[in-house]
């Protein structure tokens, strides 16, 4: 037994914040101001002036995707110029001399002196012989050097969005490309990143994830790989992960045992801004003949969700334009009236436009939304450039007050990697919003939407997601009081500590090891 004194954020429904906690055999056995005398003469941890809440969790990230970009792959988010960006390669491919290809992330046009993307060309004069794939950093559209372009099948140098001249890569020829590339790296590369990208999750405080897989591998062994490692993680210090199938094959989803389906990619209605091909209902300021794009048809995304509703599927749509978000709400509701569902959970990711008339929508048929609060913040998107393309559009982007005075379930995520997984930097931009202040979250609020809303979102409410008594032990220390500080100082926080199941997180598992955990010990939840 292990009693915790201090400031107690619960996160429950009424916002308590108590005085002691008690932990015993990873459950929590009491919240409250005072504390009980049976509990008086066990081992006390003295907060001073720390804080303990529930452990993070992340709604919506690409899990083995991000966790190739930070084991295996290199970072060019804080290139200022092409040069920089051209030492950065030849650094990374001198040290990587075996490697059958180089993949890179995070080239951005608003980033660099240049402002605008690189080219094939260029980076032919930074990498001439050895194939390289830059993953933008919206994760919608990418860069090829030649010897890449004459690696990649003509099938999809042939799909809208490849053009081999520039080397840019995008709409459907970013998605085809993007499973092609992923598909030629090593398991055991994939197997390693993975489990060290679990221990990079638990050191922002991280306890509990929503990965949505499916990203071209043969057979679909990214989503074989982050289950089988997740059941291990899950087995030696109770890191939860609910995965998401990336596909429209419900079949597939069904034989497989997973009762979740959606994401990005191959469930993506729309793209994104940074290469504006999100689909709007009126076009873009600075491009008056584009209005982005629906990758499927009415009939087709009307069909998908009518079959995984009746399923018993959990959905989840990637929709950012509001012509997306109402081809997706519109197939929510067609569903739901086919086969209604009481509790269905069904969820938006994105929704960075949405009208009242769709959150409205939203409210009436229980669908939830999981945001990215540090797109608002980050520098690799600027305010001046959605401005320049969606013009005074861009003020109802992400509104948080009005999705949560609506009585909707909002919960956040990183997008990860478009966004590194930070729980504490996306509930900055939930509290700080920058295009109107006035949708800006409390801090209690935001911290809300990384913990208890995620989840509820994966049906976790009852057992996880906010210190109540019978709950598990799944908390996180925090260097100070969230709830004392100023909303724009909020970048100040650091994780202490985390718990799972009431026990220190440990870091560190083998691949033996994981193997170990993996194949024995009860069957853990997904």
């Amino acid at each position: 037994m292990k009693i915790f004194k201090g400031s107690v954020i619960t996160c429950d429904a009424e916002g308590r914040v108590g005085n002691y906690l008690v932990e015993d055999r990873g459950r929590i056995h009491y919240v409250g101001n005072e504390l009980p005398a049976e509990y008086r003469g066990s081992e006390m941890v003295d907060l001073g002036d720390r804080a303990i809440l529930p452990s993070f969790g992340d709604g919506h990230l690409h899990f083995s995707n991000w966790a190739l970009v930070a084991g295996a792959f290199f970072d060019v988010r804080e290139a200022e110029n092409f040069e920089e960006l051209g030492r950065m390669i030849r650094d990374f491919a001198r040290g990587h001399r075996k490697s059958r290809i180089l993949a890179a992330f995070g080239a951005s046009r608003h980033s660099v002196a240049e402002k605008r993307l690189i080219t094939r060309r260029e980076l032919d004069d930074a990498l001439p012989d050895r194939p390289l794939y830059i993953i933008c950093y919206d994760g919608h559209s990418s860069i090829v050097n030649s010897s890449m372009l004459k690696m990649i099948p003509a099938e999809i140098t042939r799909l809208r969005g490849f053009d081999a001249e520039t080397g840019h890569v995008r709409h459907e020829a970013y998605y085809k490309a993007t499973d092609f590339i992923t598909g030629m790296v090593p398991p055991l590369t994939m197997v390693r990143s993975i489990i060290q990208g679990y221990d990079r999750l638990a050191r922002k405080g991280i306890g509990m994830i929503h990965p949505v897989e499916g990203i071209g591998f043969p057979r679909d062994l990214d989503v074989k790989l982050v289950d089988w490692i997740a059941r291990a993680r899950g087995r030696k210090n109770g890191f939860q992960t609910r995965i998401f199938f990336q596909t429209m094959d419900v079949g597939k989803v069904v034989k497989r045992g997973y009762p979740r389906i959606g994401g990005c990619f191959a469930t993506a209605l729309d793209g994104c801004f940074g290469v504006c091909d999100a689909a709007l209902t009126a076009p873009y300021s600075h491009d008056t003949g584009n209005r982005g794009i629906l990758f499927y048809s009415e009939k087709e995304v009307a069909e998908f969700t009518k079959q995984a509703n009746r399923a018993g599927l959990q959905i989840e749509l990637h929709v950012i334009g509001d012509a997306a978000v109402d081809q997706a709400v519109r197939a929510l509701e067609n569903a739901l009236e086919d086969f209604p569902r009481r509790d269905h959970r069904h969820t938006l990711i994105h929704a960075c436009l949405i009208s009242g008339k769709h959150l409205d929508k939203c409210a009436d048929l229980g669908i939830g939304i999981t945001l990215q609060p540090a797109f608002l913040v980050s520098p690799l998107e600027p305010r001046e450039y959605l401005e320049g393309i969606l013009g005074d559009r861009v003020r109802g982007s992400s509104p948080f007050r009005s999705i949560l005075d609506r009585g909707i379930h909002l919960s956040g995520g990183s997008d990860a990697p478009v966004t590194p997984p930070d729980p504490i930097e996306g509930i900055f931009g939930a509290c700080n919003h920058p295009y109107d202040p006035g949708q800006s979250l409390n801090i209690q609020e935001a911290l809300n939407m990384f913990t208890r809303e995620v989840a509820w979102t994966s049906f976790d409410d009852r057992e996880r997601g906010t210190l109540e008594a019978g709950k598990i032990a799944d908390m996180v220390i925090l260097n100070r009081s969230p709830l004392a500080m100023k909303p724009a100082r909020l970048r100040e926080l650091e994780i202490e500590e985390l718990y799972l199941s009431g026990r220190k997180h440990l870091p560190g598992m083998s691949v033996p090891g994981m193997i170990r955990h993996a194949l024995v010990g009860k069957r853990t939840r997904i």
